[in-house]
């Protein structure tokens, strides 16, 4: 067991040092961040108080509880981290778990004197160690940022907590389903999920204006993050709910492990649908496979960002409603929040919502062009290549397809979001809404661009490296402000270079459109050049 534990520490070493570093490093930033932007007890009430008449806001960061750096901090910073958390423990509870499967690792395993279930035990064991580390380090970040030990312990355990949840949850998805792809699919929504449910149940809840304090809804405490707030570290410190995380954590686990001592190598409770004896004619060209190969993720990527757009447009309207009763310190502080100098309060919250849409429609088109290399690795691609296909022409279908996943996404957030503001009587807003949504496709599509460029350039790493860089400007786009980034590092990331609507300069919006898409047009081609000069595969 030692043995296998260390072999998958080994192969992991650089994933789990870069997502543990990096998400305690980004902790400790964003805590000292919050002890510097907000050091007094009157900044931070009037943040607060902005928070708790804002569902929006509730909705987006957490609950607050008080008017201390503790609380203003983990209102903050909790939720955001514990979605990373939660990521980093799915995939790497299917990187050892269906993915070795589907490649074969866990039947030489399987070979050697050993338990049917010992590779998923060592997964499970190495998961537990990773997230131990994690809880330490993000509590050595807490008490670093200014905060009391006693809270940080508290926040750091809730951290740790849902990290082995949602490793237990990754653990059965792959092992319910058939393929990595899949389970990575089921831990994502898992989380997405569970941050979704956090999210209406905090914007939902019953605020304290006196005590600055938030009595959350029903709905937060059906999701494991939403128990983690339930904490109230660094004011009351309850550990009730690490109990409910924890038991959940042991359920989950134990659940993997019971289905895997009783099926075969290679089965899944939830087995695929097979496919049609006879292909269509459009599988005869490298676009029609791609479309082939994709269509069901993007069907569900089109579903949520159609969920999303009706969310948007309701709590818009409620914000919108809510900001005539806010004194006029919080309006303040709230059009100082706003993206390019805007001063409508449903402006802001359109502006800030359409970032993480945005976000939404990059992430979708990053899993379509990195199917090419999914393709490539498993020894697919290289079979269609060996007909008349040339190199550029396959890459670049794939490109094609997570254009259309981008552009899909957007539209139908916009759609719905229009439809939302649209039974409101707000056609104004609505249309304003689907403008400021559509101007993300071009930084969306920047990183597709990337991901096609790294396909050509470094194959192997192609998939960390894209999904980092993506988070990397995820994080400078949603945090560079507090962070007090440089504006050289903001305008390196092309979240921030996407303009308000209305524009304020038409010359100067469609120039930073147009780069954007020149790059993106630029990376893509780049990636087809370098794609058709080397091996395949490589």
């Amino acid at each position: 067991m030692i043995r296998l534990i260390l072999l998958q520490a080994r192969r992991d070493r650089i994933f789990l040092t870069v997502w543990v570093l990096g998400i305690t490093l980004l902790l400790f930033v964003s805590t000292a961040a919050v002890a510097t932007e907000y050091g007094s007890d009157e900044e931070r009430s009037q943040i607060l108080g902005l928070a708790l008449t804002t569902p929006a806001l509730l909705a987006l960061r957490g609950v607050p509880n008080g008017a201390g750096l503790g609380s203003a901090v983990f209102f903050q910073t909790f939720a955001s981290y514990a979605v990373g958390v939660g990521l980093m423990n799915t995939f790497f509870a299917t990187r050892h778990g269906r993915a070795d499967e589907e490649r074969g690792r866990r039947e030489l395993v399987a070979a050697t004197p050993t338990t049917r279930s010992a590779s998923l035990v060592a997964t499970l064991l190495l998961g537990l160690i990773a997230n131990i580390v994690l809880g330490i380090l993000a509590f050595l970040g807490f008490v670093a940022g200014g905060t009391d030990a006693q809270g940080a312990v508290v926040a750091a355990l809730a951290l740790a907590l849902i990290g082995l949840t949602f490793l237990g949850v990754g653990a059965l998805a792959g092992e319910l389903v058939a393929t990595s792809r899949a389970a990575n699919g089921v831990g994502a929504v898992a989380v997405l999920g569970a941050y979704a449910l956090r999210a209406i149940g905090d914007a939902l809840g019953t605020p304290d204006f006196d005590a600055l304090r938030l009595e959350t809804a029903w709905p937060s405490w059906l999701s494991p993050i939403g128990w983690g707030e339930q904490t109230l570290a660094f004011t009351e410190n309850r550990l009730g709910p690490l109990v409910l995380l924890l038991a959940l954590a042991l359920v989950a686990g134990g659940g993997a492990l019971a289905v895997r001592s009783r099926r075969d190598l290679g089965a899944s409770l939830l087995p695929e649908r097979s496919g049609r004896a006879v292909a269509r004619a459009g599988l005869r060209s490298p676009g029609g496979l791609a479309w082939r190969l994709h269509w069901p993720s993007l069907l569900g990527w089109a579903i949520g960002a159609a969920l999303l757009g009706l969310v948007v447009g309701s709590l818009a309207t409620v914000v919108a409603n809510a900001s005539e009763n806010f004194p006029e310190s919080i309006q303040v502080v709230l059009r100082s929040l706003a993206h390019g100098g805007r001063s409508d309060i449903i402006g802001v919250f359109v502006a800030a919502i359409a970032v993480l849409i945005g976000l939404m429609a990059a992430a979708a088109g990053i899993q379509a062009v990195l199917r090419a290399r999914e393709e490539e690795a498993d020894g697919r691609a290289e079979q269609v290549l060996g007909g008349p296909v040339s190199r550029p022409r396959w890459l670049l279908a794939s490109v094609g397809i997570a254009t259309v996943s981008v552009l899909v996404v957007l539209l139908a957030t916009a759609v719905a979001t229009f439809a939302s503001f649209a039974s409101a009587g707000d056609l104004d807003s609505g249309w304003r809404s689907v403008g400021q949504i559509l101007v993300q496709a071009p930084a969306a599509l920047v990183f597709v661009g990337i991901g096609a460029l790294l396909i050509g350039a470094l194959p192997r790493l192609s998939v960390g490296l894209t999904w980092g860089l993506f988070a990397l400007a995820a994080v400078i786009g949603l945090l560079g402000g507090l962070l007090r980034l440089p504006d050289w590092v903001l305008d390196a990331s092309p979240i921030t270079s996407v303009p308000a609507v209305p524009f304020d300069s038409v010359g100067d919006a469609v120039l930073a459109l147009g780069i954007a898409a020149a790059v993106a047009i630029v990376l893509a081609l780049a990636g087809a050049a370098l794609f058709h000069r080397r091996n395949v595969p490589a």
